[in-house]
């Protein structure tokens, strides 16, 4: 579905996937203690929740797996380890059903602890399967990079975060990895054509 603008149900998805530069290595859900503060600054859990070490490193593999979910968005193959650690931690958040004034029913995780935190972002993504908005949502082809963005175009065809950042520093690296090449097949072929010399 064409859309200008990432729906606002998948915003929360996008900055959770966008919570590590790789750039720079910067993570905003570095400690147990950065990550409940990210969690609730996104109203994903209350203020003050407590965390620990294996919570956190259960939210990282969420959002690593989600993110190669993403690469495929942009043409990459299915990886069977992203799908079955999400298929495991959907089983963990014990799904719920609330019927609403507006939307006729809202599905809910009902998990305690850090389950009910990727639950919440997991129904986001089932929510944006169903309404075909997910295939929008790409993860950067620079894989140094990987940062996630709303593909708006017409075709489904953006690849990159940024065309003036990402998409000219791949071409860039393209275009002298064809030169490089170019000129060392140069190379080879002046010297198969050395001159033999005339036998007396």
């Amino acid at each position: 579905m064409p859309s200008e603008q990432l729906p606002a149900t998948l915003g929360v998805v996008a900055a959770f996937l966008n919570s590590i530069d790789r750039r720079s290595g910067q993570d905003d859900l570095a400690t147990p203690a950065a990550m409940s503060g990210w969690l609730a600054r996104h109203r994903l859990v209350p203020p003050q929740t407590e965390f620990d070490e294996p919570d956190r490193r259960r939210l990282i593999e969420t959002r690593e797996a989600l993110l190669v979910l993403l690469v495929t968005n942009g043409g990459g193959p299915v990886d069977r380890r992203a799908v079955t650690t999400l298929n495991e931690a959907a089983r963990r958040i014990r799904l719920g059903v609330r019927l609403h004034p507006v939307d006729g029913y809202r599905l809910m995780a009902e998990a305690p602890g850090v389950d009910r935190p990727i639950g919440d972002l997991l129904v986001r993504v089932m929510g944006a399967m169903a309404a075909g908005q997910w295939p929008r949502l790409k993860a950067c082809a620079d894989p140094d990079c990987r940062r996630v963005y709303w593909d708006a175009s017409r075709n489904r065809s953006a690849r990159w975060c940024s065309m003036a950042g990402c998409g000219s520093r791949i071409k860039g690296r393209a275009y002298r990895r064809r030169r490089a090449t170019a000129g060392g097949m140069a190379s080879v072929v002046t010297l198969d054509l050395e001159p033999v010399a005339a036998a007396s």
